[in-house]
């Protein structure tokens, strides 16, 4: 059955390599698409909340004793926005705010109930990467992954948005010297941030 072509579609070529590489970024999109998609539903099943709750969960598990400040930048919301947050969690029985070494700030920290929670999230992602991946043989698996490193490496293009791009990981699975995020050298500055529509403030 064909389809009508919208006015002003872009039409890649039908053979060739440029045809493979659009067909090769198109299915990049529906996997990518389809991954998180099952993978924000799993963590918010396994959260009990939607929005930014689960990637909260899992920040403080790896960066706990943090200020609500660093909890803002990780996950690219504003600061009342954070304090919304972690006002939900606390209600929750998530997450409790402890005394800093000033005894002035104020910290959050996982409770117990929090940080099974949190692994409860990192489960629910494993079980769709897992799932995902299951289908290929070892030497598929390496080359995807020497793919995906290239192609995050590609994606990082600031301190900032690198580490909202790894909000949800299995630091654990992905040391700081193997992760193509941390490795990932610097975008020129008129390109850092733009990533995510936020581009960073002058000075």
């Amino acid at each position: 059955m064909s389809h009508p072509i919208p006015v002003g579609a872009a039409r890649p070529p039908r053979r060739g390599r440029w045809a493979d590489r659009a067909f090769a970024a198109n299915v990049l999109g529906t996997l990518a698409q389809t991954v998180t998609d099952r993978i924000s539903l799993g963590a918010e099943r396994a959260a009990g909340h939607g929005a930014a709750t689960p990637a909260a969960l899992v920040t403080l598990l790896w960066y706990p004793d943090r200020p609500i400040a660093f909890l803002a930048g990780r996950l690219r919301i504003t600061h009342p926005g954070a304090v919304q947050l972690s006002e939900r969690l606390s209600r929750a029985g998530l997450v409790e705010r402890i005394p800093g070494a000033d005894g002035r700030t104020r910290l959050l920290a996982l409770t117990p109930l929090g940080e099974e929670v949190a692994l409860r999230v990192l489960q629910a992602r494993s079980d769709v990467v897992t799932r995902a991946i299951a289908a290929l043989d070892d030497e598929q698996v390496s080359a995807l992954s020497n793919a995906a490193e290239a192609m995050l490496d590609a994606l990082a293009d600031d301190l900032l948005t690198s580490e909202f791009m790894c909000r949800l990981c299995n630091e654990l699975a992905c040391p700081d010297a193997r992760c193509p995020v941390e490795r990932a050298i610097p975008t020129p500055p008129h390109r850092r941030g733009t990533g995510y529509g936020v581009t960073e403030p002058d000075g």
